[in-house]
């Protein structure tokens, strides 16, 4: 047999923006984020209405207004700009990285408990995921690390796993074993389905972490995709979105950081260093 990474099992990542606010209709969806001028003055509902449907502003100011919005940090607003994307081609391995996102972290010692910030995790986060036990894997797809690439031995080895894999996922089945059993024979390499609904400040942050050149290759080409979607829709809500070094200037990963931006530790020491100097 011709282990070909080629082959028709292999997964193709692919990403689809599937709803956002006034989609399919003449309303420009940005418009949706001047409702935050009600913060700023006294507009009654009938106001609020005809900012999302009347002939003023122009595109120009609205994308000003919202820009002004994110260099403030007046970021609560965007949480009422919701979106639904669909991604499939993704490995079981990295669509676990999305939880991360979606969930309230615990860390527990005796008598202690620790809970990450809420900006990690979010309730706004949903997600609904392609079911290993309803959805028989007798015909699965996987996805398979470009690195394996380099090391064609390796590469063949790792078809021939997934081909075994395959055939046991059919044998089982057909000896009538659940596909709740089954799938226990799957590798994360398998491929997933999945649906994604979040609002555009917890997905720029997802930006933030996900984009980084420190994220796996998987998660961060995922994300890459998605944010250009998403800058063609909405250039304004996404302005400066991406890695935490493009949009807020430094790099939150200490001494992990690739070095592209200054760390805060580094922004630190400079600031410590001027002031000395004044």
């Amino acid at each position: 047999m011709d282990h070909r990474p080629e082959s028709s099992s292999q997964a193709k990542l692919k990403v689809k923006v599937l709803y956002y606010p006034f989609m399919g209709t003449d309303i420009d969806t940005e418009r949706l984020i001047l409702l935050a001028r009600l913060c700023y003055s006294p507009m009654d509902t009938d106001q609020l209405e005809s900012v999302l449907t009347g002939d003023k502003p122009s595109k120009e100011e609205v994308g000003r207004f919202i820009r002004g919005l994110i260099k403030s940090g007046h970021l609560g607003v965007l949480e009422h700009w919701y979106t639904t994307f669909a991604v499939e081609g993704y490995s079981r391995i990295s669509s676990q990285q999305n939880d991360r996102h979606r969930l309230m972290k615990v860390f527990k010692e005796p008598g202690v408990m620790y809970f990450n910030e809420p900006v990690q995790a979010s309730a706004d986060v949903s997600q609904l995921q392609q079911s290993q036990r309803y959805v028989k894997e007798d015909n699965f797809r996987y996805v398979t690390p470009p690195s394996f690439r380099k090391h064609p031995e390796f590469l063949q080895r790792y078809v021939k796993l997934q081909e075994e894999v395959l055939d046991m996922q059919r044998q089982g089945l057909s000896l009538g074993i659940p596909a709740e059993d089954v799938r226990f024979a799957l590798t994360n390499a398998t491929e997933t389905r999945f649906v994604i609904t979040t609002n555009a400040r917890q997905l720029r942050h997802m930006f933030n972490l996900r984009c980084c050149q420190r994220a796996q290759w998987e998660i961060r080409q995922m994300f890459n995709m998605l944010l250009e979607e998403y800058k063609k829709i909405a250039p304004n809500i996404f302005y400066n979105a991406g890695p935490s070094c493009e949009d807020l200037g430094y790099c939150p990963e200490g001494k992990m950081s690739c070095g592209r931006a200054p760390t805060i530790e580094e922004l630190k020491r400079a600031y410590k260093e001027r002031k000395k100097q004044t």
